[in-house]
């Protein structure tokens, strides 16, 4: 390939892969706002009774299709044992608000995938991102479908029996829930992924010393801790859906008390009234889940822990000698964020629970939760080791003019010179680094050595 084509090629390459990358965060940024939306928190979710994915964009256009819709839904359980007395008017309200939403879900998922259809037809994505963008385009499709399988279980016919009330299934919605967080993260950490391997592309060589660090085997219980805490932050958010599926944020509203104590009475938490079974054998697993006090009570023990991790997280970072030293100044920024957004997030929970739900404050508290989760996602973009992009830079210094031996002694200079994980001090690891420690450490010298190995384009 001639010179002038290849920089042609590369310079169009890493527009596709910049334009690829505001994609991915731009409409991770919709399905954001589309999680947190009023009508996840209300009972408009029931007024559209019908699921047509392609017809059901429009809205009702005349005074026959209001009727047609408003005829369909009083025959619903919702309506004959709340709404009753409902009338056309304030079915509008309602049926607009469900209306958006799914309106709004089908943008999200036509904003994704008819860009990714073209990336990967035209190919101007490797073969491993083509497969990540066809399992979320297809997560999207599931998650429509979800949905409609969520709202079928709040119209069935036994809910139509004395003492029932029509909602829809707790386990439904929050599988509705973690579907969406999940097709959300994979959005964004593609995006992050695709924008931090450009900017390390941008300057190989500052670029080995920022990998040098990244490979540094201390910062493994580091980025341990940020994993297993953003584990922790997206269970207490589906124990949160858990709570609105229940309406357990309408019970024992007040904090830190539950009634007269710290947790309601026993007999209460773990109430024969949830088992099936005639021996009691799933008293404990149903009351967990069906419960609302003591669904609320797991979210509350849920969302302390996650807080303390918190906390344990940023004093970690601030006071230990080694993480002062090792951090990037970008993930330190990352730690203040995550801080920041849980003490948020503290707030809005206890303010939701306080004043019996009100829709703002209980969007804002779900809204708070993806903020707080997309903050620790962010910062574990920050610490983690990018092989694909370490390989890429490995390869432009080598093509990009940069002598290899100079590159690679560079590079190996930096390594050498970082306490503790040195080439001496490999060699039979007579530094007194643990087995896991030289294993991280010759991933930052197999990358030096890739460097060596890459032969230059002709």
């Amino acid at each position: 390939m001639r010179p002038e084509t290849r920089a042609e090629y590369n310079c169009s390459a890493q527009m596709d892969q910049h334009i690829l990358d505001r994609g991915c965060r731009g409409v991770s940024s919709q399905s954001r706002s589309r999680i947190s939306t009023p009508a996840n928190g209300v009972m408009c979710r029931l007024s559209i009774t019908e699921w047509k994915p392609v017809t059901g964009s429009l809205p009702p256009m005349s005074d026959e299709d209001w009727e047609s819709e408003f005829t369909k839904y009083r025959a619903s359980p919702e309506f004959h044992l709340l709404n009753s007395r409902m009338t056309l008017s304030e079915f509008k309200q309602i049926y607009y608000m469900e209306w958006i939403h799914r309106l709004w879900g089908r943008f999200v998922g036509l904003s994704f995938v008819l860009p990714a259809i073209y990336f990967v037809a035209r190919r101007k994505v490797s073969s491993q991102m083509a497969v990540r963008l066809a399992g979320i385009s297809g997560l999207i499709g599931f998650q429509g479908f979800i949905g409609w399988w969520m709202v079928k279980s709040g119209l069935k016919d036994d809910l139509f029996a004395p003492g029932s009330h029509p909602r829809v299934s707790q386990y439904r919605l929050t599988t509705h829930l973690g579907a969406a967080f999940i097709c959300y993260l994979a959005m964004l950490w593609n995006g992050l992924t695709i924008l931090r391997t450009n900017r390390l592309l941008r300057d190989p060589s500052a670029a080995s010393s920022v990998l040098s660090n990244l490979s540094d085997a201390r910062l493994a219980p580091f980025k341990r801790s940020v994993f297993l805490l953003a584990v922790l932050i997206f269970t207490t958010a589906m124990s949160g859906g858990l709570v609105a599926g229940l309406d357990a944020g309408l019970i024992y509203n007040e904090f830190p008390k539950m009634g007269l104590g710290l947790t309601p009475p026993k007999s209460e938490l773990f109430s024969d009234f949830y088992s099936h079974r005639p021996d009691k054998s799933d008293i404990w697993w149903r009351n967990m889940l069906e419960n609302p006090s003591l669904v609320q009570l797991d979210h509350r023990i849920l969302a302390t822990t996650t807080f303390t991790a918190v906390m344990a997280l940023w004093a970690y970072a601030k006071y230990s000698t080694t993480m002062r030293s090792i951090l990037p100044r970008a993930a330190k920024k990352g730690v203040h964020g995550v801080v920041g957004f849980a003490w948020l997030q503290v707030a809005l929970g206890i303010s939701t629970l306080i004043y019996l739900v009100p829709l703002p404050l209980a969007s804002a508290h779900q809204a708070g939760s993806i903020a707080l989760l997309t903050w620790t996602v962010v910062l574990g973009s920050r610490i983690w080791f990018p092989s694909r992009a370490a390989t890429l830079v490995a390869q432009r210094l080598k093509t990009g003019g940069v002598p290899s031996s100079t590159a690679t002694m560079t590079a190996k200079s930096r390594f050498d010179a970082a306490p503790g994980v040195g080439a001496t001090r490999l060699a039979g690891n007579e530094g007194g680094l643990t087995k896991g420690q030289v294993v991280q450490s010759r991933g930052f010298a197999n990358f030096t050595r890739r460097v060596e190995s890459i032969q230059p384009s002709r």
